[in-house]
């Protein structure tokens, strides 16, 4: 029996490149579909005391419609824990910081004969993925010092719907750590 070493190799680069494309593809869908929350907390704060709160000078979302899902969206979240606007001298400040980007996506494609890249056709896609991050910052006037902070990002869709359901499912995220756990 003879053993055909060039069509083995050949296999053998077929399914290493095979591989490697489908681990990228999800690698980048996986990506591509994360929603990343995070939470920080001063540890030594007692929230226990706090009961009001007033809006500070942020960084707006560009969209006002936006801007305002931000902000009742947060207000929806603190009115959960039990917080309401100060009338007189607040307890907490709450500020948001929004910013929206583009991340490149780029997709390569191709073969040739022999398993090789060399003298083969190919397909270069390049993609723009819209972004986005949300801040919440919460501070103590009293001792001067912020007292929790939390983080959303992700990738932002073209559908308002779709981005305004992604930002109540982070603000919950983000919220259930507010006041954080004490260890």
């Amino acid at each position: 029996m003879q053993i055909n070493y060039q069509g083995l190799q050949w296999m053998k680069t077929i399914t290493r490149k095979l591989t490697f494309s489908f681990g990228l593809v999800l690698l980048i869908a996986s990506n591509a579909l994360a929603q990343k929350v995070s939470v920080d907390a001063d540890k030594s704060a007692d929230f226990t005391q706090y009961k009001t709160y007033v809006w500070g000078k942020g960084t707006n979302a560009p969209n006002p419609m936006v801007h305002q899902r931000i902000v009742a969206g947060i207000e929806a979240q603190l009115a959960l824990k039990g917080l309401r606007k100060a009338e007189g001298a607040p307890d907490l400040i709450v500020v948001y910081h929004a910013a929206r980007d583009e991340q490149v996506s780029v997709n390569a494609w191709g073969g040739g004969p022999f398993g090789g890249w060399r003298w083969g056709t190919g397909t270069i896609n390049v993609d723009k993925i819209p972004v986005g991050q949300l801040n919440v910052d919460i501070g103590d006037p009293r001792a001067q010092k912020f007292v929790w902070h939390g983080t959303a990002s992700g990738t932002m869709s073209s559908k308002q719907e779709k981005n305004e359901k992604a930002l109540n499912e982070a603000l919950a995220k983000m919220f259930q750590q507010l006041p954080p756990k004490q260890k």
